[in-house]
């Protein structure tokens, strides 16, 4: 990729270029129907320098893309400063019509509470400023909502030791425990809590199971650096099969509930 190029901008640089050219107008003349320079254009289509919010107003008038290019630059810019790997995984999230999460070490992305995330980044990223540290922790905490109106089905399994582990301070834990019981109730989530045992089918990394459609479906497995996308039809099917497994292993939805209830009072004050 170019020097100077922003990558978050790259596949809307392109959306511009395509639409431009199909309306045959060059850089130049553009330019001149958005009262700015085509060397700017050029910067815009090659990530070079982003789209102002006045200037996507005009392209959309331009282009009548129905506020489509507007979404998207509101999306780049909400998550600008998300790591690439991270990115990726929310695209396919959205996408999802089911997810199936294993989580053997801290509490799912999608269940966790503003004080929980936060802990969790400023560990991972002890440089961050403040407002950096508050990007990462509101895209964390908001995917869920954005999620919940296209209904997809959520299906956690959680080993025990996540929920013991403290992390924060006290109140944070019950907040994050009553968080998740919260959302079993209201049937936002299917939760099942693995029990601690010398020996249990969660004896593996964490890893998501996305179903985009009735014949797509991918497999993000989680290490210290990000997650890795796999998509072979063998590979899926191995790791259905692996939840799958986990999933009668672990507590019974109502049951798993009952242990949350019990696991807060650990954390009463």
């Amino acid at each position: 990729m170019a020097r100077g190029v922003l990558k978050q901008w790259v596949d809307f640089g392109e959306t511009v270029r395509r639409n431009r050219s199909g309306l045959g107008l060059s850089q130049h003349e553009l330019g001149k129907l958005m009262n700015v320079s085509g060397g700017m254009v050029g910067h815009i289509e090659r990530a070079v320098r982003p789209a102002t919010r006045r200037q996507v107003d005009k392209l959309e008038e331009l282009f009548t893309t129905d506020g489509s290019l507007l979404r998207m630059w509101m999306d780049v810019l909400k998550h600008r400063n998300v790591p690439d790997w991270f990115r990726n995984a929310l695209s396919t999230e959205r996408r999802a019509v089911a997810i199936s999460q294993y989580q053997s070490i801290l509490v799912p992305g999608l269940l966790q509470t503003a004080a929980y995330a936060e802990v969790l980044v400023r560990a991972w990223q002890p440089r961050a400023s403040d407002a950096e540290v508050t990007q990462v922790v509101d895209t964390r905490t908001s995917r869920l909502s954005e999620l919940k109106s296209k209904r997809p089905t959520l299906w956690f399994v959680v080993d025990e030791v996540v929920l013991r582990r403290p992390l924060g301070s006290p109140a944070a834990m019950r907040e994050q425990l009553d968080h998740i019981a919260k959302l079993i109730e209201a049937g936002t989530v299917r939760f099942q809590v693995l029990p601690t045992r010398l020996t249990h089918p969660g004896m593996c990394p964490p890893f998501r199971i996305m179903s985009l459609s009735v014949t797509q479906t991918v497999v993000f497995v989680e290490h210290a650096l990000g997650d890795v996308l796999r998509g072979e039809p063998h590979d899926v099917s191995q790791m259905g099969a692996l939840f799958g497994a986990m999933q009668a292993d672990a507590l019974a939805p109502a049951e798993s509930l009952r242990r949350i209830h019990e696991m807060r009072k650990e954390y009463a004050s």
